[in-house]
């Protein structure tokens, strides 16, 4: 239930949201400046920027990333700050007066419910047949209401445009029977078929139906090229909620794992890489790289591939990194007695537990 008062307690979950979104933005933030003049950073559901207690919020945090940031950012970066409580967007206000923010930054700060702000936005591009400059959407709301798919839907049809989306699925399952919900949810959707979800009724069959949809609904109907899901699990072994990082770039994968697993380093939450909800993985400070192993062998037993071929499957199909294989995993293939994999050729200096870019290998 969204809070009744102007700031509120952060929440351990929601503390582990921020650091996954402050880890994120200190890799998109340089890389994104650096190849455009222009980029654009919205936040739907921005709240006063900070907690009871004195804590950071989204909006501030990702301001002071962009304004601390090492790279010294050049490009212009607009911040559309959007939030429909008018004494919270006071308070926003108030925190984002008290920084120093660069004359190349742009701030605004919008009165006002995410979907008409963000459609407003994209009619005016459509209407100066100009295109959106490369942006990172947060859509972080209490519940589910006023994100509605064809709205992300139509901002992932903009080329470097990327999202992620907290998924309430407690909120959502509670609420799947109600009366008075169907609306709501074709909306969230974008189609009619969660409406099956309701007779679903082992509870983890449930959850997978309701995860698999939208993901689905992300991949297919929107056409987002890469989809991770990530889950938020709760002290009582409960899922609180669900990640949806969407994107075009293949690095902007690699970047979002490296902030699940460094976000996970300090052990203090419980995350799960969920994008394949069969072979969902628990984030550990250590990862199981013969959970690894089992996977690429499974993938490419009794073939030649190159190195290459094997990150790119570790990255978009496995909830590992591409730091996570070779060293940890494909130099201990090799050198196992007798050998799992066979070089074909490789690249370079031609050493031994070493796999450099274009090295072809044959996993046995």
């Amino acid at each position: 239930m969204p809070p009744r008062t102007t700031c509120w307690d952060l929440e351990p979950h929601t503390s582990a949201k921020h650091l996954i979104l402050r880890r994120y933005l200190q890799a998109w933030l340089p890389i994104m400046t650096r190849w455009n003049g222009r980029v654009l950073y919205i936040d739907g559901f921005a709240g006063p920027g900070i907690y009871r207690t004195g804590e950071e919020g989204s909006p501030i945090i990702a301001l002071k990333e962009a304004i601390h940031h090492t790279a010294q950012i050049r490009s212009q970066v607009v911040f559309l700050f959007i939030e429909a409580d008018p004494a919270r967007l006071e308070v926003l206000k108030q925190q984002i007066a008290t920084l120093q923010v660069p004359s190349n930054f742009k701030v605004q700060c919008l009165l006002g419910r995410f979907d008409e702000h963000l459609t407003q936005v994209l009619d005016f591009v459509k209407e100066q047949k100009r295109n959106l400059a490369p942006t990172f959407a947060f859509v972080d709301p209490f519940g589910f209401s006023h994100t509605p798919f064809s709205l992300i839907k139509r901002l992932m049809q903009n080329d470097k445009c990327e999202v992620l989306i907290t998924f309430m699925y407690e909120a959502i399952n509670r609420f799947l029977s109600h009366p008075d919900q169907p609306a709501n949810y074709d909306s969230l959707f974008g189609c009619q078929d969660w409406r099956e979800a309701s007779s679903v009724e082992d509870p983890q069959a449930r959850k997978k139906f309701v995860h698999d949809l939208y993901l689905r609904q992300l991949q297919v109907s929107a056409a987002v090229t890469y989809v991770r899901s990530f889950e938020m699990i709760d002290p009582g072994n409960r899922t609180e909620y669900f990640l949806f990082f969407g994107t075009k770039s293949y690095d902007a994968v690699k970047k979002m794992k490296e902030a699940m697993w460094k976000a996970d380093e300090s052990g203090r939450f419980q995350f799960a890489d969920t994008t394949d909800m069969n072979q969902s993985l628990l984030f550990g400070t250590t990862p199981d790289f013969n959970d690894l192993k089992s996977r690429i062998v499974s993938k490419f037993r009794g073939s030649q591939v190159t190195v290459d071929d094997v990150e790119r499957f570790v990255v978009i199909e496995t909830p590992y990194r591409e730091t996570h294989f070779k060293q940890q995993v494909l130099k201990l293939m090799e050198s196992a007695t007798p050998p799992e994999l066979r070089i074909i050729t490789r690249t370079g200096q031609n050493r031994r537990g070493t796999f450099p870019s274009g090295t072809v290998i044959e996993v046995l």
